[in-house]
């Protein structure tokens, strides 16, 4: 995760600030007061909202809402998150505040707008929805508690100046849970726990259910008397069945002959009840034939005529060229007759100038005398290409009289060519229709035939119909009295298997019952085999796990300590390493030295290498990128020297972005950008120095 910038509004001494983050090493100086650490615990709460802290204490006084929003990148998208706070409404104190009579009670600070931004899709959550969302988005893989803080967060990204040197005066125990809970090693705890409660549960849950043993016998006693029974009313069924079955059959027999009757009766009723119909169709018939007939007359009439009319416009001769040629060529002829009567019209203006010039014998512009014979000359050059113009006007202007004769000609065809089309297509429909009328007419004289043959057949199926008649009345008879016999038959067979089924019903949810307990049984010895598995087995593999898990922990976290506390104090004698319970052990000359015997710089050395340890430690267990580190006020006590090696100790770290917040100037060489917070009118402002 790098930080991209951070707004805050309305937080403490803050009103309305935005700072953008750069990568590399920041710096946040300022005196005491002035915000420093403010900054960092609005980015917490952007992230992971407040925890186990009261709204209050963010929220400035006097004021009723308040927000921070962060961006920050992760993953190579950038991610946008807002937490706002909102002040409830005071209530005057209760009556059993005398210490607050009449006053009003400050009201509570609640989480209020919250909602993240990514890929420029902003979505709102309630407080709690939007932890797991950061948790999720941060790949942070830990428990969602709304009332705790982000345990990776705090032990791999920031740690706050009051718990720098907290977990180095810790007691054993405590350091080492706190410890177990970072690394997630508690896990292990949790899970042999729930093991032998689990366990405890599958014993408690076997013995109740052996309860039921009694039950069971009682089920298995009652099953043998119903498999006694069945038998017996088995094999009356059976019999009443084979009756039934002869039965029936009969009755089949019956009803097939009754089937073949009614269609007899069917058969010879179609043909004696159509006589009337039959007459019906034949005068039907006779009349389509005489309507028939007259179309057909009629048809052949009009035939003749548009034959007659076909041959009278008789065959037309198809023009030379085409219509859009011939007005082709008349647009042309038009043009050119329009230039002949341009250039006529000029010719004629010099032929009248010439033949003024001549009959004057002297210019009119300069009146000067002219020659007689050259002007001669030039008249009957003038006069011949008069005359030539006029001739090759004459021929376009007959050129565009035959061009609109061909056009009258082209027009005259195409009227020929459509009566002619429209004569032969309804010659074909002429045509069509007589041919059809002469087939319908055949049809119609071939029913006739036929209407007569049937009126004939008619007369001897009714005489058959009243046989039949007969003979199926009396089969009906029969079946009905059959049908009784087959009726009380199926009663006592109805009766029998009635019996039958309620027992196999009983049977089978005995036997189901039966089962079930049996299986029960079965699971109860399961769950017993259960129970001693998770406490033989299981168990005993998580306390292995779990040691195998810590020491390599153990001998990860040594290194790691060891080699930052050698890198911040550079004393050869001087050494450090951690006992079973994470506590860390400083030796000189091979021989151990009380924490509280080293210097102010020296104990400040081991607690940030024991941070930096567990840092990194937890960041390689919870599988989150090493990229930011936030520390507050870690130079505490540190020598020039020391803090002047903290932009090589944490270039080595290799991160792309660390924050530091202190009070400490000298940290101003060891960083790469620089922000100073100082209070202007009571507010925090940040401004950007020279890095």
């Amino acid at each position: 995760m790098i930080i991209k910038s951070i707004r805050l509004r309305n937080i403490r001494t803050y009103e309305d600030e935005e700072v953008a983050l750069p990568e590399g090493i920041i710096l946040f100086e300022g005196g005491i007061g002035a915000g420093k650490s403010t900054l960092l615990l609005a980015i917490e709460f952007a992230l992971f909202g407040l925890g186990n802290e009261k709204g209050t204490t963010l929220l400035s006084i006097g004021k009723n809402s308040g927000s921070v929003e962060l961006t920050f990148e992760n993953g190579g998208k950038e991610v946008k998150v807002h937490r706002g706070l909102e002040r409830g409404k005071r209530a005057p104190a209760g009556r059993g505040s005398a210490l607050h009579q009449g006053l009003m009670v400050p009201a509570g600070v609640k989480q209020s707008e919250c909602w993240i931004e990514v890929g420029g899709v902003r979505t709102s959550y309630s407080p709690s929805e939007m932890k797991e969302q950061v948790l999720r988005i941060l790949e942070y893989n830990e428990p969602v508690d709304p009332k705790a803080k982000s345990v990776i967060f705090r032990y791999a990204v920031y740690t706050p100046q009051e718990e720098m040197k907290d977990i180095l005066s810790q007691p054993p125990d405590l350091r080492l849970q706190t410890i177990r809970k970072a690394l997630r090693v508690e896990e292990y705890k949790t899970a042999m726990e729930n093991a032998r409660a689990i366990a405890s549960d599958l014993r408690k849950e076997a013995e109740l259910i052996r309860k039921g043993e009694g039950r069971l016998q009682e089920i298995q006693k009652e099953i043998s008397m119903i498999e006694e029974r069945l038998p017996g009313q088995e094999e009356e069924l059976k019999r009443l069945g084979k009756e039934g079955e002869r039965v029936e059959g009969e009755i089949k027999e019956l009803k097939k002959r009754e089937a073949d009757l009614h269609a007899e009766l069917l058969a010879h009723a179609k043909g004696a009840e159509g006589i009337r119909q039959i007459e019906s169709d034949l005068q039907k018939a006779r009349k389509e034939i005489s309507e028939l007939e007259r179309k057909v007359a009629e048809n052949e009439r009009r035939l003749k005529e548009i034959q007659a009319r076909i041959r009278g416009i008789g065959p037309a001769e198809e023009p030379t060229m085409s219509e859009d040629e011939v007005l082709g060529m008349l647009e042309e002829a038009k043009a050119r007759l329009s230039q002949c009567d341009t250039e006529l019209g000029s010719l004629r203006a010099d032929l009248e100038n010439f033949r003024s010039l001549v009959k004057n014998g002297y210019c009119p512009t300069c009146k000067r005398p002219i020659e007689g014979a050259e002007y001669e000359a030039h008249l009957q050059e003038a006069e011949a290409k008069f005359e030539e113009a006029r001739k090759r006007r004459q021929e376009t202007f007959e050129e565009i009289r035959d061009l609109e004769r061909a056009r009258q000609e082209i027009f005259e065809y195409s009227n020929r060519k459509v009566q002619l089309k429209e004569a032969k297509e309804r010659e074909t429909d002429l045509e069509d229709i007589l041919f059809d009328a002469r087939h319908r007419l055949e049809e119609a004289k071939e029913r006739e035939r036929e209407l007569n043959e049937r009126k004939e057949r008619a007369a001897e199926e009714t005489e058959r119909y009243k046989a039949a008649e007969r003979e199926y009345i009396a089969c009906k008879a029969r079946i009905s009295e059959k049908e009784r016999e087959r009726d009380e038959i199926m009663d006592q067979r109805a009766m029998v298997a009635n019996g039958i089924a309620k027992d196999r019903e009983r049977l089978s949810n005995l036997k189901e019952e039966a089962g079930r307990l049996e299986g029960e049984m079965r699971r109860a010895e399961g769950l017993g085999m259960h129970a001693e598995w998770l406490l033989k087995y299981f168990v005993a593999a998580l306390e292995r796990i779990e040691l195998t898990v810590m020491n390599a922990v153990r001998r990860e976290f040594e290194e790691e300590f060891s080699r930052w506390f050698s890198y911040l104090v550079e004393d050869p004698s001087k050494g450090v390493r951690i006992d079973e319970d994470f506590t860390p052990i400083v030796t000189q000359d091979s021989y151990e030295q009380e924490v509280g015997n080293l210097s102010g710089g020296e104990r400040t050395s081991l607690a940030l290498a024991y941070r930096l340890a567990l840092n990194r430690v937890v960041q390689r267990n919870s599988r989150i990128g090493a990229d930011l580190l936030i520390l507050d006020e870690p130079t505490d006590g540190f020598s020039k020297d020391q803090i002047g090696k903290m932009g090589d100790l944490l270039r080595e770290l290799g991160l792309r972005q660390a924050v530091i917040v202190s009070h400490e100037r000298e940290l101003e060489g060891a960083v790469d950008h620089i922000f100073r917070i100082q209070k202007e009118g009571g507010r925090s402002k940040v401004r950007t120095a020279a890095g």
